[in-house]
């Protein structure tokens, strides 16, 4: 019930930030109230986080992208039809919710106010809003490439056209942001448990998250800029991530139609079942003798693990309809969306190893990364006998390492950060994904495009960062993605 009375809250806090203001004040700026309170500003920008695991049940491209799923009733999305990608509500909502936050605790007018301090201390506050903001940008930058940065949200200044700042100029800012707000941050100092609806007011764990992001900014570096990757990295390892099950970072719905999980409302409420595992990512289990396959789906009615192929036509999906279904424990009201594992982590940093980037060993980490997969899905005990395969085992070349380390990622972020996991297959190749029968492309895209609504008022310096980045298309590659590998 508290966390219900708490989005009711959040809901008043955000119209009134976004309002029409008091009649009897109209020399006030209706969208910039003079008192906004952080703790609901803060509380709503976290609300964003679960999106880059599952955009909703509409459009599941994040998780399509990298075949976790495939469409089971109507062929929409996995033939890649919706090509852009919005940018807006990121902005104007949540990035702007956090630099709002930022500018409340730096401004002395304002910083010892109530409804400023009753989220915590200055220093959490503005720490957990820089690396929840980087956190944001870098899935953006990510999914588009060039995006406005350096100058966006500058309305307030009189800017209302943005330049597009390039991929490498954005994450190095990002990157000493980061480094920046890890210092700031107090643990002997408070930040809201009730209002902060990621970390419940832990500290110790925002500042893993944030050594956890920059290893994952690093380790995108290793074809374009692997000395630069190299010493980032090794300052956020040591500076120590997520490789714990307790750290991991996650969204948690409630029981409760405003805020319940949205693959509830798909499955359950509407009875549609428009998506399942698909069978590019079952077979793989399957051919592994892998334990996660039952974690991660239930059997059909014969009890075989049939996943529906991706990327098939309409015409074709009548055959697949005794076909293996999601687990319930994905569908569930109040499921829990974890984003970033401590699985992942662990693994990103068993690739740096292998790439001489930290000293520690690449097998070690490796392990544990598996071992975190297994439990974070209650499979603990059976790592002995899934690892002494020699399809799993860490062994070859370093490129053969890396590719077995990089499918171990891509097999533990089932359902949770497809925007990391569709980066790895751009950086690495790995799995070989192709686009299905029905696609009219040749590969899976590489980038999404620009959202119409997104630059249209900003034509010039949309028209200067595709002159800069490439054509605004599912062929451009970001700047991180080089051609080597798909």
């Amino acid at each position: 019930m508290k966390r219900i009375i708490l989005y009711t809250y959040i809901l008043v806090g955000t119209l009134l930030f976004n309002g029409c203001g008091d009649f009897n004040d109209i020399n006030v700026d209706p969208n910039n109230p003079s008192s906004p309170d952080t703790r609901f500003l803060f509380t709503y920008a976290c609300k964003r986080v679960p999106l880059f695991t599952m955009v909703g049940t509409y459009d599941p491209w994040n998780q399509l992208y990298p075949q976790y799923l495939s469409e089971r009733q109507n062929i929409q999305y996995s033939n890649y039809a919706m090509v852009d990608f919005s940018v807006g509500p990121y902005y104007y909502e949540n990035i702007r919710n956090l630099e709002t936050v930022i500018k409340l605790n730096t401004d002395e007018a304002t910083k010892n106010e109530s409804y400023v301090t009753q989220l915590g201390s200055v220093n959490n506050q503005i720490a957990a809003s820089r690396t929840l903001r980087a956190f944001i940008y870098m899935h953006l930058t990510d999914i588009l490439g060039m995006i406005p940065y350096s100058e966006a949200l500058k309305g307030d200044d009189g800017n209302f056209t943005p330049k597009y700042d390039t991929q490498e100029y954005i994450y190095t800012d990002l990157d000493k942001e980061l480094t920046e707000a890890y210092t700031q941050f107090n643990e002997a100092e408070t930040l809201n448990g009730t209002f902060d609806i990621l970390y419940s007011g832990d500290i110790s764990k925002w500042k893993k998250l944030n050594a956890s992001v920059r290893m994952m900014l690093a380790i995108k570096l290793s074809d374009v800029k692997p000395a630069d990757g190299k010493a980032r990295f090794a300052k956020a390892y040591a500076d120590g991530g997520i490789i714990d099950n307790a750290d991991i970072l996650s969204y948690k719905y409630l029981l409760e139609t405003a805020n319940q999980n949205p693959l509830y409302d798909n499955v359950v409420i509407s009875g549609r079942k428009d998506f399942a595992p698909s069978k590019t990512i079952l077979d793989q289990l399957i051919a592994y003798n892998d334990p996660r396959l039952e974690a991660y789906a239930d059997p059909n009615q014969n009890g075989n693990y049939d996943g529906v192929p991706y990327g098939i036509s309409q015409n074709e999906i009548a055959n697949y309809k005794n076909t293996a279904v999601f687990d319930p424990l994905y569908y569930k009201q109040d499921a829990e969306r974890v984003v970033i594992s401590p699985s992942h982590i662990l693994l990103i940093q068993a690739e740096a190893a292998v790439r001489g980037w930290i000293t520690a060993d690449a097998e070690t980490l490796y392990k544990a990364g598996i071992t975190a997969s297994f439990g974070q899905h209650g499979l603990s005990g059976q790592i002995e006998t899934y690892y002494g395969q020699n399809a799993i085992k860490l062994a070859g070349t370093d490129a053969q390492k890396i590719e077995k380390i990089a499918m171990q990622r891509w097999l533990g972020n089932f359902m949770q950060d497809g925007v990391e996991a569709w980066s790895d297959w751009r950086r690495l190749n790995v799995p070989a994904l192709k686009p299905g029968p029905a696609a009219t492309v040749t590969h899976i895209p590489y980038r999404r495009q620009y959202y119409p609504d997104d630059y249209l008022t900003n034509k010039n310096n949309y028209d200067a960062a595709i002159a800069a980045q490439g054509p605004d298309n599912f062929d451009t590659r970001v700047w991180w993605d080089t051609a080597d590998n798909n």
